[in-house]
């Protein structure tokens, strides 16, 4: 981050500063919303959650940061910068400061493929101008504002934009005024907020409210077709679509998909990576990147730690795809799954935020793994419906059950699936089993 005035800032979060001493000579350095790791110079907004209140930390971060902190609460008359609203005042301070760095903003959105799309861009666009990716899974109202703050020099930005709740995408557009955007499909997610896919359409394509460039969306999605914008980009397999591109192999391997003449390779399995791949290279085609670049770019793209994440242990192979579930990206595991040789055990806990519907959407899928998987396992009440779907199963009630059951029934040569929404922390379950599996007595 470049460094900001104190007073410039409260100026621009408009807030009320109490006891804070030459202020017109405090320099800030740096962002923070966690006390724990709070830098010298770095500024703390007090946030307070379900689970949490920063307010409650106020006085370590004065004394690691050496500087006032921001806070909703006036609970001490020295070093506070007082706002209505730390969450917005955060945001606030994310737009002015992207409009100082102004990088070429690039903005992704979607139910499913977000961070391999991101993943892709930046990869590609690395090779041209120095960029900075979105961190992690920094897409919230907290996270978008501290990737800006991590913005200095770089000339482009790829950040992903996620909501669970009406208004959140075009509160994080109005910070992040992208230049161009990305929405990447629409599926069945976050149903408890937008009661079915027109709802997740709505809430997505508000990306456009403060949209300057061109918007590239998956042309084979059919409700993302239905958007109206003048610059709009249909990028997909269909013939129609503006950008269209043939598959020409899809192994667990790599895959290799064209456009006209032009051919290009990816690492990753699966046909939900070759859709963000195409997105990601349509995007650069338009902007002028060259061909080697894009290819280089794409090549360089390694798995991403859980998220659909094929490991080989010993005689047993992991598939890892433990970091979210939804009914479009399980299928898309699955038909990963498929592909590799051994019998197939599935460990999936609950997809969640599906409202209503959850109950007949878990039975649906489990009835469309039918016939793809050998043994279910099935973690939570919740996770229940697979097991109606599927016809059989075994349902345990948390991951410790899952990790002995699944134990109990390995054989030499499985592929164990696991995948989850993220709150069950899955990844944990994954990391203790491949550790345990060196020890493990197969079935025969």
């Amino acid at each position: 981050m470049r460094s900001l005035g104190l007073k410039t800032i409260i100026e621009v979060i408009k807030g009320r500063a109490f006891g804070i001493n030459q202020v017109q000579r405090k320099i800030v350095n740096g962002i923070s919303v966690d006390s724990r790791t709070i830098n010298n110079g770095e500024l703390f907004f007090a946030l307070s959650g379900e689970k949490f209140d920063g307010h409650d930390f106020l006085g370590e971060a004065i004394e690691k940061s050496a500087l006032p902190v921001v806070s909703e609460k006036k609970i001490r008359d020295d070093n506070l910068i007082l706002v209505d609203n730390t969450y917005r005042a955060l945001g606030d301070l994310a737009y002015y400061y992207r409009g100082i760095v102004d990088p070429f903003m690039i903005g992704i959105t979607g139910s499913v493929g977000k961070t391999t799309t991101k993943e892709f861009l930046g990869a590609i666009f690395s090779f041209v101008k120095p960029t900075l990716v979105s961190f992690k899974n920094y897409n919230n109202r907290v996270g978008v504002p501290l990737n800006i703050f991590r913005l200095n020099d770089e000339k482009v930005a790829i950040l992903e934009l996620a909501t669970n709740q009406k208004g959140e995408i075009k509160t994080l557009t109005e910070i992040v005024i992208p230049n161009i955007a990305l929405i990447t499909g629409i599926g069945n997610s976050h149903l408890e907020a937008f009661k079915n896919k027109q709802g997740v359409l709505e809430e997505k394509k508000d990306i456009i409210s403060k949209l300057s460039g061109a918007l590239f969306v998956n042309g084979d999605d059919d409700l993302l077709s239905t958007i109206k914008f003048d610059k709009l980009i249909r990028v997909g397999f269909n013939k129609e679509c503006d950008y269209s591109f043939k598959v020409l192999q899809e192994s667990i391997d790599g895959s290799v998909f064209s456009i006209d003449r032009d051919e290009f390779y990816i690492r990753l399995p699966g046909m939900g990576a070759i859709k963000s791949a195409i997105l990601a290279t349509s995007v650069a085609m338009h902007y002028g990147i060259a061909k080697d670049a894009i290819r280089k770019g794409l090549a360089s793209v390694a798995p991403i730690p859980h998220r659909l994440e094929i490991k080989r242990r010993g005689s047993i192979t992991v598939v890892d795809d433990s970091y979210n579930s939804n009914p479009d990206s399980l299928l898309n595991s699955i038909s990963v799954v498929k592909r590799l040789s051994g019998r197939k055990v599935a460990v999936l806990g609950p997809m969640l935020e599906l409202g209503s519907k959850s109950h007949k959407l878990h039975r649906d899928s489990g009835m469309r793994i039918r016939g793809k998987i050998d043994r279910l396992i099935a973690i939570g009440e919740q996770a229940k419906g697979f097991m109606e779907g599927f016809g059989e199963g075994i349902l345990v009630k948390d991951k410790d059950e899952a990790f002995k059951k699944l134990k109990s029934i390995l054989r030499d040569g499985d592929v164990i699936l696991f995948k989850s929404s993220h709150l069950l922390h899955l990844e944990t379950m994954v990391s203790l089993f491949e550790e345990d599996i060196c020890s493990i007595s197969y079935t025969p």
